[in-house]
Order: structure tokens, then sequence, then C-alpha cells
């Protein structure tokens, strides 16, 4: 499961354009790119940082998809990049790309006259990585705003998985049983048997990504800007689920926010114990409520609103460009299990 993936340096010629994979030392000509591109259209945006990206895309286990399109002068006309995801499909390892930061410097849209700079990075670069095997990526996804949503759908082909609902509670108005037998710890890294837990609860999901130590402390230990509280349920010494919790803003809300779950749904005392952890947290934090997302069809979904939860609607639709023809949109909405720190919304 320790693959990873990155383009073999092939550069792609459009016009005067290179498209080309990043290569060491380039990121801070991409960063300044980015950030004074999204400065000019968002009055709100806080630039990105060389730690962040770096975090985000160099230091990720699972690889790096960076893509970039040059100008003859060297500079960065356009740019997009895809958190990659080690994921089981049907049990097989393979590979999926979250899309995000994907810009187009407005004084190079006109560069390819009637082709799009955007549209022609993006559909390179998933014709040149997409397709079946360990090393492919079987689908692209994300969770854009609305303006994504419209220019990702007309350039890159977006259909939608699904309107994403949360699901949220009042910390004290959660109804949980019994925890007896259960030990919980709140750790500052993941230990190394959480890859143990992983595959006793993965065969339940058709489609599931990867959550090893090195995966996991990647993306909530190693994080340059938030603080993640970590909790391990065990029984004995064998680990039995795990909650990933953060007070934070999520779809116009802040929250105590659970950004990542992983528990035997037959296991009540460890779930059970792991909720009174996060209503424990949440409540500390002075949240008025707890919110949490998976898919509506997986058995997490029906088991929290049993113990309190209630869904509610967010802004996000769910979207997909699949690359291997039978995991269509509708294929992963059945099969796909992720929560919500598998976006890049926390």
């Amino acid at each position: 499961m320790s693959q990873s993936v990155t383009m073999t340096g092939k550069t792609f010629r459009v016009g005067d354009y290179f498209l080309k994979e990043w290569e060491p030392g380039e990121e801070e000509k991409i960063v300044a790119s980015f950030n004074a591109v999204f400065a000019k259209v968002d009055p709100t945006f806080q630039p990105r940082t060389l730690d962040f990206w770096r975090w985000q895309y160099l230091k990720n286990p699972s690889g790096k998809l960076l893509i970039h399109a040059e100008a003859p002068d060297g500079t960065v006309a356009a740019h997009h990049a895809f958190i990659n995801q080690r994921i089981l499909m049907e049990g097989q390892p393979t590979l999926c790309g979250q899309m995000v930061d994907s810009m187009v410097d407005p004084a190079h849209r006109r560069g390819l006259q009637r082709v799009s700079l955007s549209a022609t990075l993006s559909n390179s670069f998933i014709a040149y990585t997409g397709g079946e095997g360990p090393l492919r990526h079987a689908f692209y996804w994300g969770a854009p705003v609305p303006v994504a949503m419209r220019v990702g759908k007309a350039l890159v082909q977006y259909e939608v998985v699904r309107t994403q609902l949360k699901l949220v509670a009042a910390p004290d108005e959660l109804r949980l049983g019994a925890a007896s037998g259960v030990d919980l710890e709140e750790l500052d890294s993941f230990p190394e048997d959480v890859v143990q837990l992983f595959d006793e609860v993965a065969p339940a999901h058709r489609t599931i990504a990867v959550r090893d130590k090195a995966q996991l402390d990647w993306r909530y230990v190693d994080h340059p800007d938030r603080t993640y509280s970590i909790v391990i349920a065990r029984r004995g010494a064998n680990i039995r689920g795990y909650a990933v919790y953060l007070h934070g803003d999520f779809d116009g809300s802040r929250d105590g926010l659970l950004c990542d779950w992983l528990c035997p749904c037959g296991d009540a005392p460890a779930r059970n114990a792991l909720l009174s952890w996060l209503a424990a947290r949440a409540t500390q934090d002075e949240a008025q409520r707890v919110t949490a997302l998976f898919p509506e069809t997986t058995a997490d979904w029906i088991t929290f609103q049993e113990l309190g939860f209630r869904a509610a609607p967010t802004q996000y639709p769910v979207v997909a460009r699949t690359c291997v023809r039978r995991y269509d949109p509708a294929w992963l909405r059945r099969h796909w299990y992720y929560t919500l720190g598998d976006t890049d919304l926390v």
C-alpha cells in the first residue's frame, strides 16, 4: 500500500505554451502566480505560503499531481493541482485525485485563441494519468464552490455524484449507550496498528481511501496551519476505532467538526466511547453543535441519526470525472466512503 505516483516529466506543447510537471524549485513561482491571480478576484483571499504548498503536495505519502503551463518567458500562466489519494476499489489498490487550486492568469486567457488553456491543461493531464491499475487514477473528484462548479462542468466534464448533506447535533442531545470495556487515549500521532483497523473496516466499503499511519499523520499531525485532536479507542491491546476533531469553520458555521472517523459499525461500545469524547470536546470549545459528513449510502449515516444527529444541506456538490467506465458517478454514489477530512475543506 506504499505506492506513489508522479508524472514522468513529459511535456505537452500547446501553441506557445508548455504544459509540464512540477520540477524542484518551481514552487516559488507557482505560489507567487497563484497568490497574485486569486488576490485579484477574491478580496477575502488569504495568500498561500510555501510551507503549506509543500505540505499539501510534495509531502503527501500518496504522491503528487502537479502540472502547470509556462509562457514563453517562463512565467506561470496556469496551474492545476490534485491532492493524490491511495484508495482501494473493490479491494484492489489504485489512485484518485482531488481537484483543487486550479487557476489561469487572466493575462493568458486569450493566449490560445479559441482553446481554453485551463481545459487543455486539465484534459491533457487527466488523459495522461487516468485509467485502471495501481499507479493510474480511476477518477478525479472535488467539492467545488458554485463558480468552480460551473467552470469545471463546462471545461472538465464534471459530473455530480451527489448533493452533499451533513449530519449535525447539539453535543448534549446525543443518545449514547454504554461504552464498557473500551479505553480512550488522546495521541499526538497515529499508532502503527491503525492499519489493522483499516484492514478490518475497508471490506465494508467498495471504495475507500487508505488510512495508514503515514497518510493520517500527514493529513492531521503535520498540517502547518491547523491543530487537530486525535483519539484512539481500544479494547485491551486491540484498536477498535478512532476520531479526529477540530473546532473550526465549515459550510458557513463554526462547529465542533468530526473530521475523520473509522470504527466498525457493529462495535457499539467503541462508537459510544468515541462519540462521548467528541461531544465533550465540542462542549469544552463552546460549540453549539457537532458536524459530521458521510455519504448517505453508508451505514454510519443511518447509525449517527439513530443516535441524535440530523441531516442538513450544505453548499457543496461532490463531483467526479471518471477514467474507468464502470466506476461512473452512479457507482461512486453507491459505494464510495469518505469523511470531511478526505476533502480539503477543513
